[in-house]
């Protein structure tokens, strides 16, 4: 990884459907160069996925995270019961207050809360569920990954 790969990176952060000779150009690189180096990325594992961003608003969806604390029970029998619910798209094991973040997506504050009480709260080993309804996503900093990265890498430099 070095100081082209963070570019190509942003670039494809920006836009993942970007031409590989616009990248080229802007960089002052090959297509050719661009492609390697994507390849290369995509199997270090640097790239997972590419993904789009979907207006959930749109679509009469919120989002919520919910916290969980689990107490006597092993973290990943509280996921395998979370899987069961459709509206719980990712959780995230973390250190802190919670045992485990929920990220949620409902139709209404009613459903979310019939998620919470009727199912979440029920689950085994769950000890206190704590709840934000997320309003809006504000980026301060979408790079922040790169420019933290960068110094690492500024140093080496490769085709």
């Amino acid at each position: 990884m070095d100081v082209i790969d963070l570019k190509i990176l942003r670039m494809l952060r920006k836009n993942a459907r970007e031409n590989l000779g616009t990248i080229g150009d802007e960089m002052g690189v090959s297509k050719a160069t661009v492609s390697r180096r994507i390849s290369r990325l995509e199997e270090e594992g640097y790239v997972n996925a590419y993904t789009m961003q979907v207006n959930t608003g749109k679509m009469g969806l919120m989002r919520a995270l919910i916290g969980l604390q689990v107490v006597g029970s092993p973290l990943s029998s509280v996921i395998d019961e979370l899987k069961k619910f459709p509206g719980v798209q990712y959780v995230h094991k973390v250190f802190g207050d919670h045992s485990l973040i929920c990220e949620v997506y409902s139709t209404s504050v009613d459903s979310l809360y019939d998620l919470i009480q009727d199912k979440i709260v029920s689950i085994p080993s769950v000890q206190r569920v704590e709840v934000d309804i997320l309003i809006e996503r504000i980026p301060i900093n979408e790079d922040a990954m790169f420019d933290l990265a960068l110094p690492i890498t500024e140093s080496s430099s490769r085709d």
